[in-house]
């Protein structure tokens, strides 16, 4: 099993900033001003678990995460409780741990950023199981020329590679409208949507049929957040999303798989800086 945080589908990215990625939430520092380690602890209670289209848990779930930060590198670690049965059958239990090291090239090629990393998911509730844990590899590109506009745009497209379970690859197309309301009160509207080769597709959606399945695209995704200053270094947010599948075989297993083919989810979170 693996996962996306459904607290957030695909983080946008600005210049010079360093993300620690879990898919599509990414914790965001500033490494253009940035001399000493800077680390953020968070907790959010979701309404559901979703990742890349796959609903594993449609009630909801506690995700914690820590996050530290030096010149171009990242580092997070981030955790999902289910509080109730997952589709698993795990239930009150710590079902995944994820640990992502992310580097920004330094490089400035025609306003694009470049950042690669590593991350490796831990199921600690699947015991002896084979998929007790994985690991992916990605590289992502992000186009800045229309982040200076009145109303930001960033556009982003990431691959990220399986290199142990599946051997597989995932691409992920993200827009992202980032929006700063005041010094207090920021919002943030966006799109994805992602595609998965035949061997990705032939492992998460694999129902029982024997055609397999064929390369394509795997699910499509709407988000909005806000986020308040509450304290100094203290911030709280909240955000809304909707995923759906893209049809045919990929909802087709979907349905019979995963808890649900299509959700609509929200969460709160806390943040501190430090």
């Amino acid at each position: 099993m693996k996962k996306m945080i459904a607290f957030g589908v695909a983080a946008s990215m600005a210049a010079g900033l360093a993300i620690a990625q879990v898919d599509n939430s990414m914790v965001m520092v500033d490494q253009g001003q940035q001399q000493a380690a800077q680390s953020t602890a968070e907790i959010a209670l979701v309404s559901a678990y979703v990742w890349r289209g796959q609903v594993y848990n449609g009630d909801a779930v506690v995700q914690p995460q820590f996050t530290t930060a030096f010149n171009n590198f990242s580092f997070n670690v981030w955790a999902n409780y289910d509080i109730k049965e997952n589709v698993a059958g795990n239930e009150g239990d710590l079902s995944e741990i994820d640990l992502t090291l992310a580097y920004t090239l330094p490089l400035d090629i025609n306003d694009v950023s470049f950042d690669v990393g590593a991350i490796s998911y831990q199921f600690p509730a699947n015991g002896d199981s084979a998929s007790e844990s994985n690991f992916e590899l990605f590289g992502r590109a992000t186009l800045l020329t229309l982040k200076d506009m009145v109303v930001p745009v960033i556009p982003s497209v990431t691959l990220f590679g399986d290199v142990k379970e599946v051997d597989g690859t995932y691409l992920l197309f993200d827009v992202a409208v980032p929006y700063e309301l005041s010094d207090y009160l920021s919002v943030e509207g966006g799109v994805s949507a992602g595609w998965g080769n035949t061997s990705y597709n032939d492992f998460y959606w694999n129902d029982g049929d024997p055609r397999g399945k064929d390369a394509g695209w795997n699910d499509f995704n709407f988000y909005a957040s806000a986020s308040y200053e509450l304290a100094e270094n203290l911030t709280a947010s909240v955000r809304l999303g909707y995923t759906m599948l893209a049809g045919g075989q990929i909802e087709d297993a979907g349905r019979a798989i995963y808890e649900d083919k299509e959700k609509a989810w929200g969460g709160v979170n806390i943040a501190y800086d430090f």
